[in-house]
């Protein structure tokens, strides 16, 4: 094992969560003893490999005080092969989805793993199904997962430990649904996918921006008569209003953001104060940035998709909520 020097353990241990600061030439001499990886594509971030972290626990060892700080973070036991590449596999994923065969990703030819690994991940706390509030804790051995599992932050802690993942809260976007539909002609398909059934210029300004803030299996849109959609499922044309007989209510919109897994999720919310006031009794930290008339709305969405800046403010907004105002 690689002898750390004085100014590379000092570099070491003060890294948050496997992401390593310091100058460029320890840095370097870093990497050259493989104890830490240069990301180019992270924008030039530097990670702790296995044997960084190895290095770094056995200078702790022999250094005891300087390890009794409790703002040190921990290095978790490292998982067997294939579970350590489920939780890994997950973290590079939008959805972050620990994937089996019961889920799409295994009927498109993305990476799959099977009941085992699954269970196994779910026994460690790495991954759950959702609405994981009510139901966290460990199953049985033996027992099966009923539902697809995604990482917990326990989970991301162990792909940015483990794995120089980056990886953090997943960014979901909720977007209104809209009056204006297609219709069905004779002869011709009466359902669409919710992601091209509405059809008005204001919803298509709020899909356009929800397409620049965040991956398309990370947007919903929040239907009257539905409640919350994905964008791939069939709907028909339907003339229900907020406030209908046949409306989604607060309790149903509940149920729908604990399936999603939004307590565990920065969500930001474009489109109308109404939907915004639906969603935000079981979604507390919800962002919804977007202020005025639909005219000066449809002029907010089109500049979030133009400035990245501007993205990423309301990202990290949405982000000090959740800190703030934990989902419950």
């Amino acid at each position: 094992m690689t002898d750390l020097s004085p100014t590379g353990a000092r570099i070491l241990d003060a890294n948050e969560n496997g992401m390593v600061h310091g100058h460029p030439a320890a840095l370097a001499r870093l990497v050259g003893d493989d104890l830490v990886v240069h990301q180019p594509d992270e924008g030039g971030t530097h990670w702790m490999t296995e044997e960084g972290w190895a290095a770094l626990e056995a200078w702790r060892q022999a250094h005891p005080q300087r390890s009794a700080g409790p703002e040190l973070p921990t290095i978790p036991p490292k998982l067997p092969a294939k579970q350590h590449e489920a939780v890994l596999t997950a973290a590079q994923r939008p959805d972050q989805l620990v994937a089996g065969r019961d889920d799409r990703a295994y009927w498109k030819g993305e990476p799959w793993f099977n009941g085992r690994t699954l269970n196994g991940v779910r026994q460690a706390g790495y991954a759950a199904p959702y609405p994981q509030p009510w139901h966290r804790g460990l199953i049985a051995r033996g027992e099966t997962v009923g539902g697809p599992l995604h990482l917990t932050p326990e989970g991301r802690t162990y792909a940015r430990v483990r794995g120089n993942t980056a990886v953090d809260r997943r960014k979901v976007v909720i977007i209104s649904c809209g009056s204006e539909k297609r219709q069905a002609l004779e002869g011709q398909p009466n359902t669409w996918p919710a992601g091209e059934l509405y059809t008005g210029p204001y919803h298509r300004s709020l899909r356009l921006a929800a397409d620049a803030l965040t991956h398309p299996d990370l947007i919903l849109i929040a239907s009257a008569l539905h409640g919350l959609v994905p964008l791939d499922r069939p709907l028909g044309p339907y003339d229900v209003r907020l406030g209908d007989e046949k409306a989604v209510t607060v309790e149903k919109m509940a149920g729908h953001t604990g399936g999603y897994g939004l307590f565990d999720a920065d969500v930001i919310f474009l489109g109308g104060q109404v939907y915004a006031e639906l969603l935000r009794p079981s979604v507390p930290h919800l962002l919804a940035p977007l202020t005025g008339g639909l005219g000066e709305q449809r002029g907010q969405c089109r500049q979030a998709r133009e400035d990245s800046a501007l993205r990423e403010a309301w990202w990290r907004a949405a982000a000090e909520l959740h800190q703030t105002q934990p989902a419950k």
